[in-house]
């Protein structure tokens, strides 16, 4: 109750600063859910510490909504901390989906490479909300537009340093979206984020979802926290490559050649490098991210890039950072798909 209150008097303090009816908007829905709302998770946290964030965010969960999550052995619906340092993701969830719009399985992690740092432990409930806003995913909902009171905007912090999430619980937006979703026995209604079409037969579909560190507001922000920002052409689409055991680890590997470089190591300039996106498959999974376009060869495109090994490279939140060249020198971004000229682009990213 105190947090219904505590909710309200934000909207009313807030309301001068956005419209009224971003507030009352439920929360947009993945399409998919577990077939009851009784629902039992594995908290494999590594110690007391992330044990506590997973039991919090079920609670926060059951408290708000129809749903009951509760504590047990369950091998089909896990959730941990991974330190995973080679990312740009503070939360993760590894959905496996069946056709039939429900959850077969679910992994859901905090990132604790992020989660040690001092941003972080010095700002109050930022932990936790990336363990609620997973456990959002895991009940079948998708991201809230970046401003408003959900736990479910998609990052923890914006670029300027300011905690992004308004709340670290559930908002009544989360909580009529969960209630919609699991108060109706059926889902065949509900608009999907995946077709028949992104379904393989013979293989698992795992469509993941993340909590970004940062939410970028301009393109100086994001070029500060690049190591490389380049424009290139891709010359070789390699693949899938699986780094390691889970669904994350699943990397689409390309190789681009350096032709301009805006900021970073010169020497690279007329040089090749291996560029890594989410998602990929191989004779067993379909791994996707609704954030990432796979790039293809002979794409131009300007990328501002994470260093994560020897001339390895990540896009900064994948699409977010990646500007394709199309005619007359106009760039497109592929996550708003605006348009921006090369000369605007340069000009914005150094002022």
């Amino acid at each position: 109750m105190k947090k219904k209150i505590l909710s309200i008097l934000l909207v009313s303090s807030l309301t001068m600063s956005f419209a009224s009816s971003v507030f009352a908007a439920d929360t947009p829905k993945l399409g998919y859910k577990w077939s009851s709302k009784n629902i039992t998770y594995q908290n494999d946290g590594s110690n007391t510490v992330f044990k506590r964030l997973w039991t919090t965010g079920a609670k926060e969960w059951n408290d708000a909504t129809v749903v009951n999550f509760s504590s047990g052995t369950n091998s089909n619906f896990t959730a941990g901390n991974k330190t995973v340092a080679n990312a740009t993701w503070d939360g993760i969830m590894e959905p496996v989906y069946n056709a039939n719009k429900t959850f077969k399985s679910v992994k859901v992690w905090v990132n604790d490479f992020y989660t040690s740092q001092f941003e972080y432990i010095s700002t109050d409930n930022a932990i936790q909300s990336i363990a609620t806003h997973e456990l959002g995913h895991a009940l079948g909902l998708a991201h809230a537009p970046e401003r408003t009171l959900s736990v479910m905007v998609p990052a923890t912090f914006l670029s300027d340093g300011k905690f992004a999430r308004l709340q670290y619980f559930p908002g009544i937006g989360d909580e009529n979206s969960v209630n919609s979703i699991y108060n109706n026995n059926s889902l065949t209604s509900e608009q999907s984020i995946l077709n028949e079409n992104d379904f393989v037969e013979g293989k698992e579909l795992v469509n993941l979802d993340v909590s970004w560190s940062k939410w970028y507001l301009n393109l100086k922000d994001l070029t500060r926290d690049a190591d490389l920002v380049v424009k290139a052409k891709v010359t070789a689409q390699n693949g899938t490559v699986v780094t390691g055991e889970n669904f994350y680890d699943y990397k689409q590997k390309s190789e681009i050649n350096i032709q301009k470089v805006l900021k970073g190591d010169s020497a690279l300039l007329n040089q090749k490098v291996t560029l890594y996106q989410m998602g990929g498959e191989d004779k067993n999974v379909v791994v996707k991210y609704h954030g990432t376009t796979p790039l293809v060869e002979n794409d131009s495109v300007i990328l501002y890039l994470k260093k994560i090994g020897d001339n390895e490279y990540i896009p900064i939140n994948e699409d977010v950072s990646i500007f394709k060249v199309g005619t007359n020198e106009q760039l497109i971004n592929l996550q708003s798909l605006k348009i921006i000229s090369e000369l605007t682009l340069i000009e914005e990213s150094t002022h």
